[in-house]
This record gives C-alpha cells, sequence and structure tokens, in this order.
C-alpha cells in the first residue's frame, strides 16, 4: 500500500491560507514582523514555526497564537 504524504506546513500557509485570501509572502511580510526571507524559508520548508511566528501569522489569518505552532507539531510527530 502506498502510504500518502503529509502536507508541509508551508503547503498547508499557501494552499490553504494565503491563495484563498490573495495574501502574498510581501504582503504577509508586511502585516508581520517576520521578515520576507523567514517566510520564504517557511514556504519551502527550510524554517521550523516557532511561537512568535505562529502568534503573529495567527493573527493575520484569524486564527489562534498556537494554531500553525501546533500544526507544525502534528506534522512533525507524523513523519
Amino acid at each position: 500500500m502506498t502510504k500518502i504524504p503529509l502536507p508541509t506546513i508551508g503547503e498547508i500557509l499557501q494552499e490553504e491560507f494565503m491563495i484563498p485570501l490573495g495574501i502574498s509572502p510581501v504582503t504577509l511580510s508586511k502585516k508581520t514582523t517576520i521578515s520576507l526571507e523567514q517566510i520564504d524559508h517557511i514556504l519551502h520548508n527550510k524554517l521550523v514555526i516557532n511561537a512568535d511566528i505562529s502568534q503573529q501569522i495567527g493573527q493575520v489569518f484569524h486564527v489562534s497564537d498556537n494554531y500553525f505552532l501546533k500544526l507544525q507539531k502534528d506534522i512533525n510527530e507524523r513523519k
């Protein structure tokens, strides 16, 4: 049986939040104190979400402050 690969935090952020709401990486960076480089690294799974990043992104997308942190933890546990 073939295992379906888990989505990454970057894929979820982009496909479920940024694209549907029309928020570009530049806009997300401007709405937070997260640099464009850090956002790019998150989207390409080169940077792990921490509590500060989760809080800032959560505020932009109107989800709980630890939503993305918990999501990151769930993804890491299932690897």
